[in-house]
């Protein structure tokens, strides 16, 4: 069968090649032969019977095929670079494949079925659509070399076939040469005669995955194309430059582009945050330049800083004003906001920060020559007995003038902090803190601005500016608590003259009121409280009768002018606690002659100690040679006030600074009072909160508790004062209010006095108010003790008001008064039971009042309920007022109507130590919680269940 094999085409392929004609060239490459030719002719089989020995040909055949299968590799590399010269007039239209064959029958090497007779075979698809494109590219002429052709296919098919041992004849070889490159493919193919048509379906599925994996390579035309720039013809080499510098523009002008437009967004940038980092830094050299001024307000005004900072915050205004123009006319910026809409967010909150620190830089530079002016007025002791004014017109008005300037600039930055993301600038999570805080500032700040704007002109009346202003001035004892804050036994002139003051010193009242001849013989309080005064010889020590300090003022300025004929401008009280601060800036006293140092810890008590101890009045005796002692009980307590007094007007500026911010602060919490009688003037001090007047505003619940202790006695400091509110709205609404108000006497020390504890208890409410029920007031009506038999020694009250340790509920003895028969007999028990004055002495204002009496170490409770109709639809507020000298103790709890939705609000609980008014205002369901304003305060919210009151 070998031989009938090899001897069938032998013939055929020498006539094919005897004839000359390549295009009739059989074609070698088809995968799948024919099941004809496989078969074969009888003829041809018998001739080769006469051919030499099997061995030899074979021998000789493959020395053949080794030398022909060297030479078509060579030519076939030669065929695929003018095969790549084909493609370059396809890639006008794209680059278009060429489908190759994919193998070549392999003799010797790979066994196969046998190849088709050429007369019997039709040329395959592939080579007609491979013969198309390369006369189409008319750069390779492929009638000329079809076995060059043929061979170079096989390269191309190596992941199929291994290296070729018998390539198509070559053009121009001898017929000698023709059996030896026949009779290999024939050798190679006898082991495969089986089975054809399931080797047939293998090769398909070899061949399908090698044009897949060949998928896979990366495009091999541009590196034809630059073999054809190389190596191919004049015509050849144009189009392939011109195609290959289209492919570098393609790909390079995208490359170049993007790197410019990186670049420059990265000198952008770079710029920005240059920019930015200057700014700031110019900025921060303001704390260094500074450095200590919260210690020493006064280093603000040295000339040498303010021209350093004046430097610094012209640089840094420049530095942030060149950023935000940088981003306002940067293309490429607002081409990326354009195009990238997520960067929207970082743009605009970088153009508010460069904004605000221009604003910051112009309020700066605002100030300095506001500060350069004031600068020499705070060289040396600000309040020293000299004629040049301290305070001039001109000064108020620059002050006005500058105010007026940067109120502008704070509300850009306002308006600019609503564009600002800090989440968006590169900032730390302290330093976005930082900024979080003082942007919360900005509303106080501006309205401390326009407060202190308005306030201008009244700074100017009460400093003497345009003339001097006199004051009366009452130091107030919290130990014998008063309505307005405490006794005021001790009186002087204050007077003002262009910002300084002048010396001043304190008097004892007695020596005006105390006297045979003196002009409160027999005079009665005033109509609104003369129901319930106990006292006889009204005047101007008892003029603190109420906690509405201007009412008190015009009280005060009335008994003043009545009892000594002098006129004053106003009226100035202060409490201890002031004095205390004052102490606390310029340090530690010493009293001339008495060797005593006087400190904000030990005040009280020294005073105490010289007015009231018999031992401290020998002392004043001794010291300041008076045989009376009342005339000297209070000798140590003026000359105390004339040292303090000059200590201050002596006192550096920084100090004097640090004096009239805490007098700002002590005007809120009422340890200052002021009174004046311009009405305008007092007027703004209302207004912004500086009068201490009594709150009178229908739009909110109002809770002003006012104590009197009326025993001639110092034992207010021993009692504790509990607050316990709780408020239940209804559904319109409405509050119930149960109230109860525990006072706890704890004799810790002397009193200097009675030892029981006499107070006229007043509760202000708004206006409607209707009383509901109460307990805990003195009746009037004896009990027990005294003159009456002994009070139980453990329980006197049905419910427990009054709590004393067993056999301590006896009251003793009381100051005189107006109604007491027996002033030195011991006074019995009185029952207790609801308020006993509900006729209010303030206008606007409802109130429920009468005495509350503890005896020494005891506790009483009483109890208020009162009932206030809505006075704002669908909100509720409830203000607690703080009587002066007092620190109550306050918990407040608001009950929202059942269910809360009713209303909205949320339950709300406040548990405070009650140093200043407190707006309570319950926040509504949706942001849950609880406000409150004037002071610190513990608070919970929740929608609590409504409980029976």
């Amino acid at each position: 069968m070998s031989d009938m094999l090899i001897n069938s085409n032998h013939p055929k392929r020498e006539e094919a090649a005897g004839q000359g004609n390549p295009q009739e060239e059989p074609a070698l490459t088809s995968p799948v032969p024919s099941e004809e030719a496989a078969k074969g002719e009888s003829g041809p089989v018998e001739a080769a019977s006469s051919l030499a020995d099997e061995d030899t040909i074979k021998l000789q055949s493959m020395a053949a095929a080794r030398a022909v299968e060297q030479r078509a590799s060579d030519e076939a590399r030669a065929a695929i670079e003018r095969a790549a010269a084909a493609w370059s007039s396809l890639l006008r239209a794209g680059p278009a494949p060429v489908t190759f064959p994919t193998a070549l029958p392999n003799s010797a090497n790979k066994p196969g079925p046998e190849p088709t007779a050429p007369e019997s075979r039709p040329e395959e698809p592939a080579e007609e659509g491979r013969k198309a494109a390369f006369s189409e590219a008319e750069t390779l002429p492929l009638a000329s070399a079809p076995a060059t052709l043929t061979t170079a296919a096989s390269p191309l098919a190596e992941a199929e076939t291994l290296p070729l041992a018998t390539p198509g004849v070559a053009t121009g070889q001898g017929e000698q040469q023709a059996p030896q490159l026949v009779v290999q493919a024939p050798a190679a193919r006898l082991e495969q005669t089986a089975d054809h048509k399931q080797k047939s379906a293998a090769r398909q599925s070899a061949s399908t995955r090698h044009r897949s994996a060949r998928r896979l390579r990366p495009p091999q035309w541009p590196g034809r194309l630059w073999k054809q720039a190389r190596y191919g013809t004049g015509r050849q080499r144009l189009k392939a430059l011109v195609l290959l510098a289209i492919l570098l523009l393609g790909i390079g002008l995208p490359i170049v582009s993007g790197l410019a437009v990186g670049l420059q967004a990265y000198l952008t940038y770079s710029t920005l945050r240059g920019q930015a980092s200057a700014g700031v830094e110019h900025l921060l050299a303001l704390k260094t330049i500074f450095n200590g001024a919260k210690a020493h307000p006064s280093s603000l005004f040295e000339a040498d800083k303010l021209s350093q900072a004046a430097q610094e915050l012209q640089q840094a205004q420049q530095s942030f004003a060149e950023a935000r123009d940088t981003i306002d006319h940067s293309a490429l910026i607002h081409t990326v906001i354009a195009l990238l809409p997520q960067y929207r967010l970082q743009v605009s909150s970088a153009r508010a920060a460069a904004q605000i620190g221009v604003d910051v830089s112009a309020i700066g530079l605002k100030l300095i020559p506001a500060a350069r002016s004031l600068a020499p007025h705070f060289q040396g002791p600000l309040l020293s007995n000299s004629s040049k004014p301290l305070v001039t017109q001109d000064m108020l008005n620059l002050l006005g003038t500058t105010i007026d300037n940067i109120m502008p600039s704070l509300r850009d930055i306002e308006t600019q902090s609503q564009n600002l993301s800090l989440a968006a600038l590169p900032l730390s999570s302290s330093q976005r803190q930082q900024v979080q805080q003082v942007l919360q500032l900005l509303p106080v700040l501006q309205q401390s601005l326009s407060q202190a704007r308005q306030l201008l002109d009244a700074a100017g009346w009460l400093l003497g500016v345009d003339k001097p202003r006199t004051y009366l001035v009452q130091t107030m004892d919290r130990s014998e608590l008063r309505p307005a804050g405490g006794f005021t036994g001790q009186y002087g002139e204050l007077t003002i003259n262009a910002g300084r003051i002048a010396p001043f010193s304190l008097k004892d009242i007695s020596f005006v009121e105390y006297t045979a001849s003196s002009p409160t013989l027999g005079q009665l309080a005033p109509e609104p409280y003369r129901s319930w005064w106990p006292f006889a010889n009204w005047g101007l020590r008892d003029s603190n009768l109420s906690a509405d300090f201007p009412t008190t003022g015009q009280l005060a300025i009335q008994a003043y002018q009545h009892e000594t004929g002098r006129h004053v401008d106003g009226v100035i009280a202060l409490t201890p606690f002031f004095i205390e601060h004052v102490l606390q800036i310029i340090g530690p006293i010493t009293v001339p002659g008495y060797n005593e140092t006087i400190t904000a810890l030990n005040l009280e008590d020294r005073l105490h100690f010289y007015q009231l101890d018999s031992e401290g009045v020998r002392k004043q005796q001794i010291v300041q040679h008076v045989d009376d002692s009342s005339q000297a009980r209070k000798l140590f307590t003026s000359r105390l006030a004339q040292t303090l007094l000059d200590r201050v007007r002596h006192a550096p500026p920084d100090e004097i600074l640090a004096i009239a911010h805490e007098a700002l602060y002590d005007l809120k919490t009422k340890d200052i009072e002021i009174y004046v009688t311009d009405p305008r003037v007092e007027q703004l001090l209302i207004q912004y909160g500086y009068g201490a007047q009594m709150d009178r505003s229908t739009s909110h619940d109002g809770l002003y508790i006012v104590q009197a202790n009326l025993n001639a006695t110092k034992a207010s400091q021993y009692v504790r004062t509990l607050i316990h509110d709780v408020v239940t709205l209804d559904a319109s609404g409405g509050a119930t209010h149960y109230l109860q108000l525990r006072l706890a006497y704890t004799d810790t020390g002397p009193v200097y006095g009675y030892d029981t504890y006499r107070d006229y208890v007043r509760i202000y409410v708004p206006p409607n108010s209707k009383f509901l029920s109460g307990d805990g007031f003195d009746s009037g009506t004896p009990l027990c003790g005294g003159p009456l038999p002994a009070c139980d020694a453990t329980v006197v009250y049905p419910h427990d008001e009054l709590m004393c340790p067993p056999g301590q509920y006896q009251p003793g003895a009381a100051s005189p008064t107006l109604s007491d028969e027996n002033p030195g007999d011991w006074h019995p028990l009185d029952s207790v039971g609801p308020p006993t004055n509900t006729v209010s002495d303030v206008p606007g204002r409802a109130m429920f009042g009468g005495w509350v009496v503890v005896p020494k170490n005891c506790t009483i409770t009483v109890t208020l309920s009162w009932y206030v109709p809505p006075l704002n639809k669908g909100h509720y507020a409830l203000l607690v007022q703080r009587q002066a000298g007092t620190y109550p103790e306050l918990d407040v709890t608001i009950l929202p109507p059942d269910p809360c939705s009713q209303l909205n609000l949320a339950g709300t609980h406040v548990d405070t130590l009650l140093s200043n008014d407190l707006l309570i205002t319950p926040r509504s369901l949706s942001t849950g919680g609880s406000h409150s304003q004037g002071q610190a305060a513990s608070t919970q919210s929740s929608c609590y269940p409504r409980v029976g009151v």
